[in-house]
This record gives C-alpha cells, sequence and structure tokens, in this order.
C-alpha cells in the first residue's frame, strides 16, 4: 500500500535527526512530507538538502506564519490527498521520539485487519519495552488520558502520542476542517471519528510502542499547559454543536 508520512516541524535546526531519516528513506519507499511550520532556524535548509537527496520521496511545505502542529500536520495530510496516491497516511513527531522502524508494525495492522481505519500509538511501559519520559510528562499525560476517556466515555491511553495513522478516506473526513486547538487536537481527530459514524471500538487499535524516547525540550510552554483546562472547554462547547459536520465514514 502506497504511504505517506507527516512531518511536522518548528525550529529544529539542532534536534532534526537528518541521518536517521536518510539512512530510513534511502531503503524504503514511503513518501515523507516535512511542513516547515515558521521556523526562525534554518530548518527549511535542512529539510532541502533531504529532499535534493531524495526528490521522489521527499517534499516540503514552508510556512511562513507558524500554525501550530495542528495545523501543519492537517496541511500536509491535505496536500498528500490532493495528490490522490496514498493508501494510508501518518504524521510522527521531527525527532523521532517514535522511530522510524515502528512504521511497519502499524502498517502491519491495516493489512492484517481491514476493519481498521485509525491506528495510534501508545507509550505503555512494559517488559521489552523501552519508554523514556519524564515524570512530569509522565503524569501530565495521565491526567490527559483520563480526561479523554471520561470525555470520549472510551477506554484510551495515550490519546496524545504523536505517531498516528490513517486510512486515506478516513483521513479526508477528520482533517478537512481546521482544528479547535493547536496542542489538543488528538483529542479531536477522536471525536471527529465518532461523529462521522465510526465506532471507536470497532475501527480504531491503540499500538503499544516498542521505543519512545523523549528528546529533549517540549514545543508545549508552561502557558500552554495553564491553557489547557479552557482548550478542553473550547473542544467540548464546540463538538456539542458540531454533531452534523463530518458526515458519515
Amino acid at each position: 500500500m502506497n504511504t505517506t508520512i507527516v512531518i511536522p516541524c518548528y525550529n529544529e535546526e539542532r534536534r532534526l535527526p537528518v541521518d536517521k531519516f536518510r539512512n530510513y528513506i534511502s531503503v524504503n519507499s514511503k513518501k515523507f512530507i516535512f511542513v516547515n511550520d515558521g521556523s526562525k532556524d534554518c530548518t527549511n535548509e535542512l529539510l532541502q538538502d533531504i529532499r535534493r537527496e531524495f526528490p521522489e520521496k521527499i517534499e516540503v511545505i514552508k510556512n511562513v506564519v507558524n500554525l501550530g502542529k495542528s495545523g501543519a500536520v492537517r496541511e500536509g495530510i491535505n496536500h498528500a490527498l490532493q495528490k490522490g496516491k496514498c493508501d494510508l497516511i501518518g504524521f510522527m513527531d521531527a525527532d523521532l521520539s517514535t522511530s522510524l522502524e515502528e512504521i511497519d508494525d502499524f502498517l502491519d495492522v491495516f493489512d492484517r485487519r481491514r476493519q481498521i481505519d485509525f491506528v495510534f500509538g501508545s507509550r505503555i511501559a512494559k517488559i521489552g519495552s523501552v519508554i523514556d519520559r519524564r515524570p512530569v510528562r509522565h503524569y501530565l499525560g495521565r491526567v490527559n488520558a483520563t480526561i479523554v476517556s471520561v470525555y470520549l466515555q472510551k477506554q484510551i491511553y495515550d490519546s496524545q502520542c504523536g505517531a498516528k495513522f490513517f486510512r486515506s478516506p478516513v483521513a479526508r473526513k477528520v482533517f478537512k476542517e481546521k482544528f479547535i486547538s493547536k496542542w489538543l487536537f488528538d483529542v479531536e481527530i477522536f471525536k471527529r471519528i465518532e461523529l462521522s459514524g465510526g465506532e471507536i471500538d470497532k475501527c480504531s487499535l491503540e499500538l503499544p510502542l516498542h521505543r519512545w524516547v523523549e528528546k529533549g525540550d517540549s514545543k508545549i510552554s508552561m502557558m500552554d499547559v495553564l491553557r489547557l483546562p479552557v482548550e478542553y472547554f473550547r473542544i467540548i462547547n464546540h463538538y456539542r454543536c458540531e454533531r452534523n459536520v463530518y458526515g458519515c465514514l
């Protein structure tokens, strides 16, 4: 199946693992779309260098203004969908906290289970896996997961992991409209699937990662953390009023 991966990038000059991308892309057929989301450093130059090495496998979108992660991901996914050449499409974080080697595990789910339209990574620490997170990030994640589970009335362990893959028809509906939140758009993804007529329990799968390693500074500031209750209120209020927007999957 043709697969495209969107990588949102913002000021990634010192964090972008160029060699890991180069090594993976050189031996794989997957396409990558890097969205340079208004970076103020030399991120664009790095991305253009990689693109020149693999012009058939890499595209770079340059935003003059920072749209936030939700806007960058949406822009990259819609760009891929407009080209109409991908069966599966996903997004991952630029620092590769989720390694590229995990991609095949995501794709294998779609191949084996035809009823699955959406696969999302889950950072579950267990024997045989390496999940390396700062305690404060872990506990904030557990608070988020609890809120999301209560809101959606679904047992979701990790809604915020930055590795998510979709079948193209589902992605087309989920990413059609702008998201309400820059950082909690993962919650909106679940809600949009639900409002589109999809049964999350049946069409989605939470995939435990073998390895997830935190790579340093988060792009979420303390002000963003303090705004989380407001963001949740905006999301809940918006989707209470938008039940018929997304059509049926």
